[in-house]
């Protein structure tokens, strides 16, 4: 396994050129792009479910699969900002303490937002046939949700992220991933990589790719992207 597979965390630093200095964030950028794209794309979806009446819950299921694939990246990227991103800032920059403690916070806040966004879509899954006031409930907390994560992402990227790609020396941004990568299994993350790297631009796919063992890659693209595109065929329009 290679630190560049892990979802959500940056992948290793290349050495800079003219054109592309500073430690390379393109695993953290795909994530905060995923992060703008995939929270109004469920309540566009969602909505569309429900365009004839009330959704059909066999299709609530399938968007929450899609949905909860987006919440292992989402959760993992949270968890590697504050248990090994932002210490590494803050021991580039140590102004940025109080910046790291709110966005800390504000993870534990989106969290309980997300859990009321699942909660939500179990509600219309186990309750076929119903329709308001739920659905106008949980688009109404998705929309919330998209407004926090907006907030949420300027500051990140506003604040820590500057120092992250070009203060933050290249040593310790490869240990940091190092020890990101230290105790992963694969399997729990590579098949959500589909999600993350939909709409990537190519040379940003190679590069996230580039670092899988032969086995490992050769399961991505024969196994769990088919699979992912599958999935996403069946969604409700988005």
């Amino acid at each position: 396994m290679s630190a560049s597979t892990l979802p959500g965390t940056p992948p290793a630093p290349r050495t800079p050129t003219a054109g592309n200095k500073g430690n390379n964030l393109t695993g953290f950028t795909l994530t905060h792009d995923l992060i703008r794209r995939a929270v109004p794309e469920l309540g566009r979806r969602l909505a569309n479910a429900a365009s004839g009446g009330a959704p059909d819950p066999a299709a609530v299921t399938r968007l929450t699969t899609w949905w909860e694939m987006f919440t292992t990246i989402l959760d993992g990227h949270h968890t590697s900002e504050d248990s090994h991103v932002w210490p590494v800032v803050l021991a580039a920059d140590p102004t940025l303490e109080t910046v790291s403690r709110t966005l800390e916070e504000q993870h534990a806040s989106l969290d309980g937002h997300l859990a009321g966004i699942h909660e939500g879509l179990r509600l219309l899954c186990d309750n076929p046939g119903s329709h308001e006031p739920g659905l106008s409930h949980l688009l109404a907390r998705i929309a919330e949700f998209d407004a926090l994560m907006y907030d949420h992402l300027q500051l990140e990227e506003r604040t820590m992220v500057p120092v992250l790609r070009d203060q933050v020396t290249g040593e310790a941004y490869a240990a940091m991933l190092a020890s990101l990568a230290s105790g992963h299994d694969p399997a729990d993350f590579v098949p959500t990589m589909p999600l993350l790297l939909e709409q990537a631009p190519q040379q940003a796919r190679e590069f996230m790719l580039g670092g899988m063992p032969a086995e490992l890659r050769t399961r991505y693209e024969q196994e769990w992207e088919p699979a992912y595109f599958e999935l996403l065929a069946t969604l409700p329009a988005a």
